[in-house]
């Protein structure tokens, strides 16, 4: 079954995915249409083995610093059982074909033959979350792919407010969201707003215009969507819109 993207319009980038799936290798790996509902390798995707005897550096750099910190906050144990993975099997690459979202499915039921097979965890660095296998499969397995279920809304505190900003959208070939500025009683609305532009992006919606969008609270906003064609930020390491809010319909 295609996985449509109702809104596709071809922007000229493409979804890039980066996985790393702890504790198997690729070799010997069965992959099924019927069980995994796999029924390509999608185009683009590479898979590389890495083992700590070769790539030991590498690999312990997801667990170091800052960024091991936030994983390991997050679930020290699934923190610890990935940290002490001989090996691992790195998904990545930027997608050929992204009209549909079959690409995702593809993906998310590879990494479900890996958990077959043994995998101990899950990371997705675009978003900083790891996943147990039973997570992975709770949350991804055999659903319909929602963008929201994949991207991250992160909230900032700054002298003005509060900063909200994703994660993750470049999984789906799209520009991250931010916006400044926001009032502590503002960020429920400005989180549904933008939860509505991660699932219509999701869909293939290229904002370019100034849009009205309406929150599960009946509330309606227009925003303002400054595209920024920056991929070398370290904020997003993805192009994003600068969001203002230009009207309050209440």
């Amino acid at each position: 079954m295609k996985m449509e993207r109702k809104y596709f319009k071809d922007i000229g980038y493409k979804p890039f995915l980066f996985y790393i799936v702890f504790g198997v290798s690729g070799e010997d790996l069965e992959v099924s249409r019927e069980k995994h509902k796999v029924d390509e390798l999608p185009e683009g995707l590479d898979i590389r083995i890495f083992t700590r005897e070769a790539h030991g550096e590498w690999i312990d750099g997801w667990f170091t610093g800052t960024y091991g910190s936030v994983l390991k906050k997050a679930d020290a144990s699934l923190f610890e059982i990935c940290q002490s993975a001989d090996i691992c099997t790195v998904l990545q690459g930027t997608i050929k074909n992204d009209a549909t979202l079959d690409y995702m499915r593809n993906v998310i039921g590879i990494i479900q033959a890996f958990i077959d097979k043994g995998a101990l965890g899950i990371l997705d660095p675009q978003t900083i979350a790891m996943y147990s296998p039973d997570q992975w499969t709770d949350r991804f397995f055999d659903k319909e792919v929602n963008a929201q279920n994949h991207v991250v809304i992160l909230s900032s505190e700054d002298s003005d407010g509060y900063w909200l900003h994703t994660r993750g959208m470049a999984e789906f070939g799209r520009p991250d969201i931010g916006i400044n500025c926001v009032p502590e009683d503002k960020i429920h609305d400005y989180t549904q707003l933008i939860n509505q532009m991660i699932y219509y992006g999701g869909q293939g919606v290229f904002f370019e215009n100034d849009t009205r969008l309406h929150t599960s609270d009946g509330k309606t906003f227009v925003i303002h969507p400054e595209f920024v064609n920056d991929f070398d930020n370290d904020d997003y390491n993805n192009a994003y819109y600068n969001v203002t809010i230009i009207e309050d319909i209440q």
